[in-house]
């Protein structure tokens, strides 16, 4: 009986681990695999992804890698991923994310549905900056995950482009945002 116990109790905490781990919602995602998926769902080349290495081409000592689509679709689809150096400065950056987000909620500059989790933020909103009055409709969200920020959003309010949001974002195993 109790080589049992011990035995539940080790299968118990292996899976609140897991539970855990799950509950995140974010997974690490490489490089490689994110280039991969972005080529495959928007239909574009290796020509249509900016990429900069190292800290010279990324102007800023913490960041090591920085990745943004600039295909013929960049004016609808604002699509990043973002290296750091460490994941403390990745959760930094996040989070400072997340407190905008949260102002700009505060302060009537978001109207829609905006989810802020513990590794990601998504949203199917207006954001009006205060800065220029303008609103747009933005759809997607950021994802931390270790060292790696991704963005992935379009700004056109159309569902076929929500559309391509969703599925760039299933392709990387990412939560959706709901749609208002």
């Amino acid at each position: 009986m109790k080589k049992f116990k011990v035995i539940a109790a080790v299968v118990m905490i292996a899976c609140m681990g897991m539970s855990v781990a799950a509950c995140s919602g974010v997974k690490e995602i490489e490089d490689k695999e994110f280039k991969d998926a972005v080529k495959e769902v928007l239909d574009c080349d290796k020509e249509d992804l900016d990429i900069y290495e190292g800290k010279d081409e990324t102007y800023v000592d913490y960041i090591e890698t920085e990745i943004f689509y600039s295909g013929d679709d960049a004016d609808k689809y604002d699509v990043s991923y973002t290296e750091y150096e460490d994941e403390e400065a990745a959760r930094y950056a996040f989070d400072s994310y997340v407190t905008s987000v949260k102002f700009y909620k505060d302060h009537d500059g978001i109207d829609g549905k905006v989810k802020i989790a513990k590794n990601y933020v998504t949203y199917d909103a207006e954001i009006t900056p205060s800065y220029d009055g303008k609103g747009v409709d933005a759809y997607g969200g950021r994802y931390v995950a270790g060292p790696y920020i991704i963005d992935v959003e379009c700004t056109t309010g159309k569902d076929k482009d929500k559309d391509v949001i969703d599925d760039l974002l299933k392709e990387l195993g990412l939560p959706r945002p709901s749609r208002a």
